[in-house]
């Protein structure tokens, strides 16, 4: 089995900072850490307290402020990247300079698509292996929700209604350049891609409403797909709770994925009972069904396990960095919408530049 030198660059919260119970990792170090086939080597950090913190917490002395020194000195295979999104690009371009050959990079992939094409440019001429952390394409609850759809449980899909609400920003949070678009929804987007396919177009919302950053606060939109499918999507900052949830409408049958609990529901045919003396009886009605036991596992372990597959194999991520732009493209194309009074927006989106700036530039935010 072979053993790959590691190193992380960002040592924060997925970095690093929220890890509690290994051997079931929640943060990048804790995958690291716990693969067999990886060695955590070595950890950069613009902020010397978290550095030092994780250079604690899982026994690693090579800890450099200057991430850029960190890979011209350990020789690393693999590079796993939890910092703030607009340094990404930097950060890869320096990497397979170093001769990296695996990169597991968060989302979202960049703060514009320039960038973000840029990054999957760096590493496709490198053949180095890129996969972006849209964190559910591993879960096995959403992989369970793709094979009973494709196994025709619910019919032909419908449509898609997404909500992601309350999670960031929040006054703690530099909020600067990532609002709940493009820091939280791009998740939500992603799923949106899996079950949908590519979208062709959007209409859709971005404003600011109560929070005091520089973006937006609330946004609802529209996406209709390739296959003639329609997505939905509530997002905002407004609510002091957290909510995440897909719900996923076949013909005959309906899926709720969502962190309270995963449902689904079959369509069954009533019409043999239309003319009982009961009012509520429909033509269809929808009845629960237990959901699939699922194993517990850790996404993030499962993704950094497939990445060292793909290295090995040539096989490709489950997440790609070509998915990692097209998450960002979708929020790009709502504040493009909004930008031009929500009129419906083509993809894919000629400017590459970032939207957000462009409505701030022009006095929207």
């Amino acid at each position: 089995m072979n053993n790959y030198r590691a190193g992380l660059v960002g040592c924060g919260r997925i970095g690093t900072l929220w890890e509690t119970d290994p051997p079931i990792p929640v943060t990048h170090a804790g995958a690291l850490a716990v693969l067999p086939q990886t060695q955590l080597v070595a950890g950069s950090s613009r902020g010397a307290d978290h550095l030092q913190q994780f250079g604690q917490r899982w026994g690693v002395d090579a800890l450099y402020l200057d991430y850029q020194e960190m890979f011209a000195k350990e020789q690393l295979d693999i590079v796993c990247i939890a910092t703030h999104p607009g340094l990404h690009r930097a950060i890869v371009e320096a990497a397979v300079a170093a001769g990296v050959k695996g990169i597991f990079c968060e989302k979202p992939l960049a703060l514009s698509l320039t960038d973000a094409d840029a990054i999957v440019a760096a590493c496709r001429q490198a053949n180095c292996v890129l996969s972006v952390n849209h964190s559910r394409r591993w879960d096995p609850a959403h992989r369970q929700a793709k094979a009973m759809i494709e196994a025709g449980q619910i019919g032909d899909l419908v449509s898609l209604f997404g909500i992601c609400q309350g999670v960031k920003p929040f006054p703690a949070w530099t909020a600067d350049e990532e609002g709940p678009l493009i820091h939280d929804a791009v998740h939500l987007f992603d799923l949106f891609r899996l079950f949908a396919g590519d979208p062709v177009s959007v209409v859709g919302t971005a404003v600011r409403r109560k929070q005091p950053f520089r973006v937006e606060d609330d946004s609802h939109a529209i996406f209709e797909f390739k296959q003639g499918l329609s997505g939905v999507a509530m997002v905002n900052e407004l609510t002091r709770y957290n909510r995440f949830e897909l719900q996923i409408q076949g013909t005959d049958g309906l899926i709720l994925l969502s962190g309270d609990g995963n449902r689904w529901w079959r369509g069954v045919d009533r019409t043999d009972r239309i003319n009982e003396p009961n009012p509520n009886i429909e033509w269809w009605q929808l009845e629960p069904e237990p959901f699939p036991s699922v194993p517990e596992t850790s996404s993030i372990l499962e993704a950094v396990r497939e990445l060292v597959h793909c290295m090995e194999s040539g096989a490709t991520p489950s997440s790609t960095g070509e998915d990692g732009v097209a998450s960002l493209e979708m929020v790009m194309g709502i504040y493009e919408a909004e930008r031009q009074g929500q009129q419906k927006i083509n993809f894919p989106l000629v400017d590459r530049a970032s939207g957000l700036y462009r409505l701030r530039e022009e006095g929207h935010f």
